[in-house]
This record gives structure tokens, sequence and C-alpha cells, in this order.
């Protein structure tokens, strides 16, 4: 039955089976982490861990993307190995430079960052860190060619054994730096596989000129990712340093249920990424990638509803009693990430070109609005005010995003039918986020799930006979 599905559903089935198992277990997790941590320590994971996100995007140097960028455009095979070689290359010494510096500026950090962490614990996740292009690539490079049952061995197996490891040094008597540990564990044996698999398939290839021509390309897509630490990690700070970890913790229940958004649009994200430059320069290649940028927004649409209605029960249901404040929290929090996953489907006409420059601009504009908000709310309104700052940022992104992509690839959207089918989702979650009753928030979630199924259907917004190949 697999076989007779079209190519890009196909994908988007395996895909979606391998998220499903990989970022279920880390959804697991969080009640034993809850259940072991006080609230504080789990505020002072969360400070400790928004430092991996900065980290990741300097170690990381948009080197995916940049794969994605260049390999992508080429339909020779070898000319497509030798430009992941040499990408691959660069993202090797890059960790180990990393690695190397992480030793001696990790006194510095700790002392400066809000929370308390150790050195230890800071040592830790920049050694983490620094492995993150011998992952990033070699998996990248497996979702190019559709690899995907390579990808979900290789995924899930890492995740499991996290969790594993994570649960035993917990129930040791573990604390924040053994959930670290067993992070670094995990990251080191899936790197070590990853790194063979990559040498067997590329090998490896050092070219001045091509690490020049990568870091053009990558450079302002790591200022953007520096930039956008102001929404991904910096809230946290600045949270810590307004409030208490107790609040930054009940912040980070609710950040971490709203990522489910982005977690079941994984599998489409994962599959459309990697191939969306191939489907371009494919004969209409401009109205295929208008379709599939539709149907990933109809998709984000009506996952972040059912989110949005979901996460409260769940948090009540699976949370200490001291967490349930996370979900008044939930429903920000879930459109956030929807305004983030709208704005990532349609910023395609910006990397169209030989630089990134004007995602650069876009990021850092939305940002430093978003900075604005949440040193102006929180005074304020607390957790509530972060929230305002990143729907205020996040929202920014998507109209820019949209109109200056346009200007550089104009695509066909349908402009009506998205723009109903948006508000009605908006109003849905707002509306249901109103009802605390259980009953109530299953029957909306039924009735939200066929309203909207049936507007996209009757609009013609998500057809079934497409493929790619």
């Amino acid at each position: 039955m697999l076989k007779r599905l079209p190519g890009g559903v196909k994908n988007t089935l395996l895909y979606g089976f391998s998220i499903a198992l990989m970022k279920g277990v880390s959804l697991i997790m969080l009640p034993i982490l809850a259940y072991f941590l006080t609230a504080e320590e789990f505020g002072r994971l969360e400070v400790i861990t928004s430092l991996a996100v900065i980290g990741s995007i300097l170690v990381g140097m948009g080197l995916e993307a940049t794969l994605f960028r260049f390999a992508g455009e080429c339909n020779d095979l070898e000319q497509r190995k030798q430009i992941a070689a040499e990408i691959f290359s660069l993202a090797l010494i890059i960790g180990v430079i990393s690695a190397v510096v992480s030793w001696f500026v990790a006194e510095f950090i700790a002392t400066h960052m809000p929370g308390n962490p150790s050195v230890y614990e800071i040592r830790l996740t920049l050694f983490l860190l620094s492995l993150e292009g011998a992952i990033a690539i070699p998996l990248g490079w497996l979702r190019m060619h559709d690899r995907v049952i390579s990808f979900f061995l290789i995924t899930t197996g890492r995740a499991l054994l996290q969790a594993l490891l994570t649960a035993y040094m917990l129930w040791l008597g573990g604390s924040v730096a053994s959930i670290l540990e067993a992070s670094l564990i995990a990251a080191v044996l899936t790197a070590s596989i990853l790194v063979y698999l990559q040498l067997k398939d590329t090998k490896l290839d050092l070219k001045l000129a091509s690490f020049k021509q990568s870091l053009i390309y990558s450079m302002p897509l790591v200022a953007s990712g520096l930039v956008a630490f102001g929404l991904n990690g910096l809230d946290r700070w600045i949270l810590a340093d307004y409030t208490t970890l107790t609040d930054v913790a009940h912040f980070g229940v609710a950040a971490k249920f709203s990522l489910a958004v982005i977690l079941l649009l994984q599998p489409y994200n994962m599959w459309w990424t990697p191939r969306r430059f191939i489907v371009l320069n494919q004969q209409n290649g401009q109205q295929k990638v208008a379709r599939f940028i539709t149907i990933g927004l109809v998709l984000t649409l009506i996952i972040s509803v059912l989110v949005g209605l979901a996460s409260p029960l769940l948090i009540h249901a699976l949370l200490p009693d001291n967490y349930a404040i996370s979900a008044q929290y939930v429903v920000g929090m879930v459109i956030v990430m929807a305004c983030k996953e709208m704005a990532d489907l349609v910023n395609i006409g910006c990397f169209t070109g030989k630089t990134t420059r004007a995602q650069l601009a876009i990021n850092a504009f939305a940002v430093c609005l978003g900075i604005a908000g949440m040193l102006y709310w929180t005074p304020q309104y607390e957790v509530w005010g972060i929230i305002y700052g990143l729907i205020t940022a996040q929202l920014t992104r998507l109209i820019l995003f949209f109109i200056i992509s346009q200007h550089f690839l104009p695509l066909d959207y349908p402009k009506g039918p998205l723009f109903l089918l948006t508000s009605v989702s908006l109003a849905l979650v707002i509306i249901s986020g109103l009802s605390s009753s259980l009953f109530m928030q299953i029957i909306s979630m039924l009735i939200s799930t066929g309203l909207l199924s049936l507007i996209a259907i009757r609009f013609n917004l998500v057809p079934v006979s497409m493929r790619v190949q």
C-alpha cells in the first residue's frame, strides 16, 4: 500500500513516523523532568539550554542550509557529492575549533549568565554544540536523498539513548548536569556513526575557494540566527532578570508544549525544505512551489489549532500541580509558533539569490521590535510580557517575509482562502481557550478540525494529486 502512494506523500509519512518516535520520547521526558527537578532547577535548565540555541548557530554556521542551496541545485550526483564533501570538511574544522575554544570560555560564560550555572554545566553544553556540524550535515545529506530508513534509525536511536540515560541518571539522584551528560554521550555516539557514513559517501575535500563561497552564503544566515536568538533564548534571560527561575520554568513548559506545532510539521518540512530548490528548477516550478507552500500553510493552521486545544489538557493531566499555570500561556505560545512556521514557509524568495542579506535584515528588524516589546511589557505583565513581545516579532517576520519574498520570487498564492482559514483558526484558538471543561475542549477539537478541513477542501487548498519526482 505504501508503495502506491505518491513520492511526496510516502516520504512525508515515513518522516512523520521517524519524527513522532524521536520527539515523542522528548515529550514523555517532560513530566519525568518535572517530577525529579524542582521548578527552580527546571528554570535553570531552561536558561542553560538557551545557550545551546546561540551556540548551535555559531557552530553550525548555516552550513546545512548552504548544503541544500548549492548541492540541491546540482543534477549531477558526483558534483553534488563534491560540494557536500567540501561543506562537510568545513563543518568538521569549525567543530574542532569550537571544542578547543569551549574549554577556555566556559568560566566567563558561567559567570555572566543568569540562573547561576556551573562551569562544568557550561562546558558540557559547549562540547555538545561542537558536534553540531558533524551531525547536521550528514543528516541533511540523508534527507536530500530520501534515505528515510537511515535517518529514522539514527535520529530515533539517539533520542531513545538520551532518554534512557537521562532517566537512569535522575533515578540515581542526578540533577541538571546529569541531563547534560546524557545528551553529550548520545551526541558523541550519533556523530561517530554519521561521520562514518558521510565519509563513506562523499569523503572530505578541503578547498579554500569552496570555503569562501560557502561562508559568503552562510554568514548572513549565521548573523540572522544570532539575531533570532533574541526570540529563542534571550526571552528566558530577560524573564529570569525580571522574575524568578520558577516563572522561567512555567514559561518553558508552555513553550515546550507549543513546540508540538513544529514537531507535527517536521515530517512535511523535513521532506520539503531540502527539495524546494529542486522543485523550483523543474518545469512549472513556481506553480509547484506555490502549491506545496500552500499545503504547508494549511497544515500549520490546522495543527496549531489542535495543539492550542490539546496542550492545556495534557499539562493538567501529566505534570505536577505547581505547573498548572503553564496551561494559561500555551495559547499565546502556539500563536508564536504558528507565525514562525508560516514565515519560514513563505520566505523562499529570500534564498534564491547568491546571498541571504534580505533574511538578515528582516530578522534583525523583527527581533529588535520583539526585544523592545519584551523589555517594555515584562516588568508589568511578567510571562505574558514575554509572549506579547514574541507575538509582535513573529507576526512582523511573517508579514515582511511574505512581501519581500514575493518581490524576489512572485508566487501565485490563493490569498483570499488562506486569509479566511487563518482568521477562522485564530478565532477557534482564542474562543476555545476560554473553556476549562474537558468535554468542551474535546468537542472543540473535533469541530475545529472538521471546519478547517472543510474550508481547505472547499477552496482546493489541499490538492491530493500532486507529486514531486
